[in-house]
């Protein structure tokens, strides 16, 4: 959840199971919202995270924080212990293994021997967010493009490598392109935004809508 400027004052992304809708008869029935604005994500591109994130640490730091590449693709059965633990991390990433016990009222043992599993299986992943501010990069950017179709996925592609780049996806709606730029400051998302932006073939238009906080990062599937 962002809070923004420019007009559009809180931007929502909700992750649903399935192909379910997002629940946004529940936004309409508060006084406070004047008005709704909904399209869905088609395609997430990016594959990893803004990588300003890692600028601090060395190339050894960086490996080192890597997910060991998993090797089994077999489906994995949730056990009772998964359907309670999942639930409890939602709520509370950085729980502790004695906290988790105690929570799903299994032994600590059991917890971590679980949890382990769940992470080689590639089922369960954690994820950092850190403030872009404490890296020197004070400016974030909510970018609104409309591509040409048939070079939609080649300009996600080559946005999604750019180092300012923190997210991008494909949408429906009047804009078929959502990206979020990180840049040091306005004068560098300037530069981003004529000089690279601009210079994309097939980027018929672009608008941006500057973000000011965020409300909340990630959430489960709803």
């Amino acid at each position: 959840m962002t809070v923004a400027s420019s007009g559009t004052e809180v931007i929502c992304i909700f992750r649903v199971a399935g192909e379910g809708p997002a629940p946004l008869g529940a936004l309409g029935r508060l006084p406070q919202v004047t008005q709704v604005d909904a399209q869905r994500l088609l395609r997430p591109v990016m594959k990893h995270r803004w990588i300003g994130r890692t600028s601090a640490l060395s190339d050894e730091q960086i490996t080192a924080l890597r997910p060991a590449v998993t090797t089994e693709n077999a489906p994995v059965a949730l056990t009772d212990l998964d359907h309670r633990l999942l639930p409890a991390l939602a709520a509370d990433g950085r729980a502790a293994y004695p906290e988790l016990a105690r929570h799903v009222g299994w032994s600590e043992s059991a917890v971590r021997r679980r949890l382990d599993e769940l992470r080689r299986s590639g089922v369960l992943q954690f994820d950092v967010e850190v403030d872009s501010g404490l890296f020197g990069f004070f400016v974030q950017c909510l970018l609104w493009l409309t591509v040409v179709p048939a070079r939609l996925d080649g300009i996600a592609r080559t946005l999604a490598g750019d180092p300012e780049a923190a997210f991008v996806g494909s949408t429906t709606g009047p804009h078929n392109l959502i990206a979020i730029a990180v840049c040091r400051d306005a004068g560098a998302l300037h530069t981003y935004l004529t000089d690279r932006i601009g210079s994309l073939e097939g980027v018929d238009r672009v608008e941006t809508v500057m973000i000011t906080s965020y409300a909340k990062r990630a959430a489960p599937a709803m």
